[in-house]
């Protein structure tokens, strides 16, 4: 059986913050994936990547920071890094709004191996996948990835994973048509 496993990362990813997030705690999520495993794929871009779909009875759990940005819509900017350690970016988030519950969700994992490319593997080896994100949708469609994350991964940046399959031209596309239309909550 594989073993799961928290990630320091993902740890970020409570009711209060600004990110995704699972109502309950970090033991029920485990179990949620180890439910579901057999769901699992693998990321098109990395072996060492697993999106595990979290089931339609379970979404309710799961709740969406990311809203629609209008022209009403007030948005801040700062400039910082997601976690200590990393280089800074300009983060815009929609003031103020509420997280809502998702349509959909999915728990991406990655494996011990990837991590230690990375130098982001725990000191010592408690699992075999660990989880890394709770991305959390209010439609049906995933929502692409930052186009941040994205060069973060292809440059092989701190915080980044490089993909062994290279993103496409069309997939950069549409996350930056994406984000411009959307923003987290925060501000």
């Amino acid at each position: 059986m594989t073993r799961i496993g928290v990630s320091d990362f993902v740890k970020r990813q409570t009711p209060a913050s600004k990110y995704d997030h699972f109502a309950g705690d970090w033991d029920e999520l485990v179990k949620l994936v180890e439910d579901q495993w057999q769901h699992g794929q693998p990321s098109p871009h990395n072996r060492g990547v697993m999106l595990v779909p979290v089931p339609k009875a379970a979404c309710h759990r799961f709740f969406s920071s990311v809203v629609p940005v209008t022209e009403s819509t007030i948005l801040k900017a700062h400039f910082a890094p997601r976690v200590p350690g990393e280089a800074g970016l300009i983060q815009v988030e929609a003031a103020g709004g509420e997280k809502m519950p998702a349509r959909r969700a999915e728990v991406i994992l990655y494996s011990h191996e990837t991590l230690a490319q990375d130098g982001d593997a725990p000191a010592t080896r408690e699992a075999d996948f660990y989880i890394i994100s709770i991305n959390a949708y209010t439609t049906e469609q995933a929502e692409p990835m930052s186009p941040m994350t994205m060069a973060r991964n292809f440059l092989g940046l701190k915080g980044g994973t490089r993909p062994e399959t290279p993103y496409t031209a069309q997939e950069f596309a549409e996350s930056i048509l994406y984000w411009s239309q959307h923003a987290r909550i925060g501000g």
